[in-house]
């Protein structure tokens, strides 16, 4: 087990751990996450197999007195400089919603780094990327509402970030997501940086460029990211395999947990994981 913050203020990457034996896999968390905000019980069953490493993104958790602004290009950066920290020169990536987008632009800018790509609840660059509702944009980056505490803002994001339906039948899968959120949240002023680096992001016919082999998962009710982004970089990306998980939204670890291990450990083990 290791833990040290890395990079300079030029790269500030918050801290980093990494835990567990096996082949390196890094997890790349979404908007406004740090790198605390991964389910408790399915971060140790990846641990039991690779060595998993964690961090914040820039803007978020220890790292969110970063300058701004930055882009994509610059977390994916910032994703080396943790990987260079974690002694990991190669590593299968895993990222998530605004992860999955750095975890593309770093198998493009840095292809020799990656081994295998996991993009889970995420979406292409621009012109490829097909929004959400304004509803959600607005449940995305809106400040809480007057005389709402902070736990309740948390609680109606993440519920709504899933599925309908989701959060009243796993209340303590958003109970955990809430307590991760308040340990260090992102401030306002972060929040914008990253909203306007994920704007900001484009030219999807790179896509074609990633050599990394790449599964791409995606629920079906994702209203953060519309199905049909998933879809999109199915087809941008060559040879990516594509899962869609049926009745699922954005938070595929929360609420597809036993899904996605499996087809983590099938795209880097090629084996599914064993019950118990």
């Amino acid at each position: 087990m290791s833990a040290a913050r890395a990079g300079r203020r030029s790269r500030p990457a918050g801290f980093w751990q990494a835990h567990g034996h096996g082949p390196p896999l890094v997890l790349i968390n979404g908007f406004a996450a740090s790198g605390r905000a991964w389910p408790r019980t399915w971060l140790r069953a990846l641990e039991g197999r690779f060595r998993v490493v964690t961090f914040d993104n820039r803007g978020s958790g220890y790292a969110r007195y970063a300058d701004a602004p930055f882009s994509i290009a610059d977390l994916a950066d910032d994703v080396g400089t943790v990987m260079d920290a974690a002694e990991a020169p190669q590593a299968a990536v895993f990222g998530i919603s605004m992860g999955g987008m750095i975890a593309q632009e770093l198998a493009l800018r840095h292809p020799e780094r990656v081994t295998r790509l996991i993009l889970a609840a995420s979406r292409p660059p621009n012109p490829a990327f097909r929004p959400p509702s304004l509803q959600s944009t607005v449940m995305m980056i809106r400040p809480p509402l007057p005389g709402e505490s902070l736990p309740r803002f948390f609680e109606r994001l993440w519920s709504h970030s899933a599925a309908p339906g989701f959060a009243d039948a796993h209340p303590e899968a958003v109970d955990e997501l809430v307590e991760q959120s308040l340990e260090r949240p992102t401030g306002r002023a972060m929040l914008i940086a990253q909203a306007r680096a994920m704007s900001a992001w484009g030219h999807s016919d790179r896509l074609a460029q990633i050599a990394a082999a790449t599964l791409v998962v995606h629920g079906t009710l994702d209203p953060l990211s519309p199905v049909a982004n998933g879809r999109a970089l199915a087809k941008l990306i060559p040879a990516a395999r594509y899962v869609e998980l049926p009745d699922v939204g954005h938070l595929i670890p929360q609420e597809a947990a036993t899904a996605s291990l499996e087809l983590i450990d099938e795209h880097l083990l090629g084996a599914p994981a064993q019950a118990g």
